[in-house]
């Protein structure tokens, strides 16, 4: 069982640190094409250098998103076989999106980058739309994995109908939720990021950035909030065993051992995160300035999705695959050839704390000392 255990630590560790940089990836693409657009429109060259700003923390953010998605496939392959192999063949057709929407996002994230300046507005709007869409298929294909190991719809269609999984009750709200919680998230955190800056330094471009983030921001949450709590009802119906560990007294068949008081936290988090955002806009648009409200809201952010991730995983232990209120126990999917003992798991974290440093190293040299510039 220890083997089973850590195994499905390193598993979750290795997803969640993964999705969370993706997170950032996706918001950022979506955010970016909206900030050229109204820089267009205004002929704003400061909105344009805050625009490039953003760009380099997503290009840097890939590239190590990058590492942990290498992480995170060999953690399948050596580890949990079984499910990859659902994921290679039932999963076929959503896998196949999402590796079109990569090699359509990566491609273009270069050439958005070096056609800056060097082609027409509108045509290099349109690079970034592109990029945009591809990455937007990177989670359109990916989430099905999570929407089938909650509900595994099309489970007994292997040689038959692919697109049967589409057809996932969860898969549609759960996706949506997820893009719209990236767009909350990095909406948010630059947000505070900038608020901080401009009441640091009054420069205007970075009030102007506030006041184009808020019109992003403050949709996005109100979108997401909406879209969790369909998707929760949704579990109830669907997923039982998960809504019975998340929501303790208020599933129909309590779990003796549930996430509840994880989950009032989860709910916590996101509250604080509208009075944060909503006591920053108002302040900023009376003219008044807020280091804390800013600072704040930028933290937070970022503690939301993969809090949020963690107890959604963590949710499903001691089963892989959800069948109602059972469901797969992990056992049935593991590699027993590999002894994965304690010191596997206390060398990945080691591991990726010096990944992690290196991140926030080159972020700092490209972001703060401006170095390696376009």
């Amino acid at each position: 069982m220890n083997n089973v255990f850590n195994a499905f630590i390193l598993l979750g560790y290795a997803t969640i640190a993964h999705l969370f940089l993706v997170n950032l990836i996706l918001g950022i693409s979506i955010i970016i094409p909206i900030l050229e657009y109204i820089q267009i429109k205004r002929n704003d060259d400061e909105l344009k250098r805050n625009q490039i700003s953003i760009f380099k923390f997503m290009v840097i953010t890939d590239l190590f998103a990058g590492v942990w998605a290498t992480w995170l496939t060999v953690f399948l392959g050596g580890f949990w076989p079984l499910l990859t192999f659902y994921a290679t063949t039932i999963l076929f057709i959503p896998i196949t999106i999402s590796i079109a929407g990569i090699l359509i996002a990566l491609p273009s994230i270069g050439i958005y980058w070096y056609t800056w300046g060097k082609v027409s507005n509108k045509l290099h709007l349109f690079i970034g739309i592109i990029m945009c869409i591809g990455t937007i298929m990177v989670p359109l294909g990916f989430n099905m994995i999570f929407a089938f190991i909650n509900d595994p719809v099309g489970i007994n269609q292997l040689g038959g109908n692919l697109f049967a999984v589409f057809l996932n009750p969860l898969y549609p709200t759960f996706t949506l939720h997820r893009i719209f919680g990236a767009i909350t998230m990095v909406s948010s955190l630059l947000l505070g990021i900038y608020g901080y800056l401009y009441y640091k330094t009054n420069q205007e471009r970075y009030g102007s950035m506030m006041y184009i983030l808020s019109y992003i921001a403050l949709p996005s949450i109100f979108i997401e909030s909406f879209l969790g709590f369909i998707y929760a009802f949704e579990l109830t119906k669907y997923s039982p065993y998960i809504a019975s560990v998340l929501f303790g007294p208020f599933s129909l068949n309590p779990a003796e051992n549930n996430l509840y008081p994880l989950f009032l936290i989860f709910i916590s988090i996101i509250l604080i995160m509208w009075i944060l955002l909503i006591s920053l806009i108002f302040i900023h648009f009376r003219g008044k300035k807020s280091h804390l409200i800013s600072i704040s809201l930028a933290i937070i952010s970022l503690i939301g999705i993969p809090f949020g991730e963690f107890i959604n995983d963590y949710s499903r232990y001691p089963y892989f695959i959800i069948t109602g209120d059972k469901g797969i126990y992990l056992s049935q999917f593991i590699n027993n050839i590999i002894n994965i003992t304690d010191f596997w798991v206390i060398s990945s974290f080691i591991v990726s704390i010096a990944v992690l440093s290196a991140y926030l190293w080159l972020l700092y040299q490209v972001i703060i000392k401006k170095r390696f510039s376009h």
